[in-house]
This record gives structure tokens, C-alpha cells and sequence, in this order.
């Protein structure tokens, strides 16, 4: 029995990647950042930080360690794949080292980034 493996979405190139998250890290100051959840389809963005969300109660700070076990870290690019029924959560993403996730809108809302493009497909 063979396994098929979901396709790999394109992200940015690896050197684009570098200046992309020396840009942000330059760039980034409060009027900039947005929720994961507030990104376009296809949009880009380099993860300033995992912040609380009081929906998760007191394991927010189990939540927040998972994702950065899983790789949601600071200055990491992260591109939305694709979005829910009608443009509304789960999204899927993918991360700058090509692992991609489906995240729950409370789960959004915890990771402020800065975006950077949009893939007008």
C-alpha cells in the first residue's frame, strides 16, 4: 500500500526568507501587527510573538509553549494555505520549514505577525 503525501505549497525562497525576516525585525512596531487570523488567503507573514488569550483559560501558557514546540517561533515566515467554509477558521499554514497545520480561530488570535505579501491567485 502506497502513502500519498499532501502537496508541498510554494513559500517564499530561502534567501528571500532571511531578508524577508531582517525586513520585519526592522520594521516591526505596533501599528504594523495583526492576529494569523486577520491574514488574506495566500498572504505571507514573518511571527512577531505568541501572545495570551484569555479564551484558553489557564492553560493558555500549555497552549502557547505547544505551539512553539511545534514551530510557531519569532521571526519565522508563515503563509496561509487555504481557509474555512466561507473564509472563516480553521486555516491551514504552512511554516517557513514546510510543516503545515490547520489552527482553530482562538489559536490564531494568540499569534501576532507582520505581514508581508499577498499571492494574488
Amino acid at each position: 500500500m502506497s502513502t500519498t503525501l499532501s502537496p508541498s505549497y510554494p513559500t517564499p525562497a530561502a534567501a528571500n526568507i532571511n531578508t524577508l525576516n531582517a525586513n520585519a525585525a526592522n520594521n516591526t512596531n505596533a501599528e504594523n501587527l495583526c492576529s494569523l487570523l486577520d491574514l488574506a488567503k495566500y498572504q505571507t507573514a514573518i511571527i512577531d510573538e505568541i501572545i495570551t488569550n484569555d479564551r484558553f483559560g489557564d492553560i493558555d501558557g500549555v497552549i502557547s509553549q505547544r505551539l512553539k514546540d511545534l514551530g510557531f517561533l519569532p521571526n519565522t515566515s508563515i503563509h496561509i494555505v487555504a481557509k474555512g467554509l466561507f473564509g472563516k477558521p480553521p486555516y491551514a499554514v504552512q511554516l517557513s520549514t514546510g510543516a503545515q497545520f490547520s489552527l482553530r480561530a482562538d489559536e490564531l488570535i494568540k499569534i501576532r505577525c507582520l505581514a508581508i505579501t499577498i499571492d494574488s491567485r
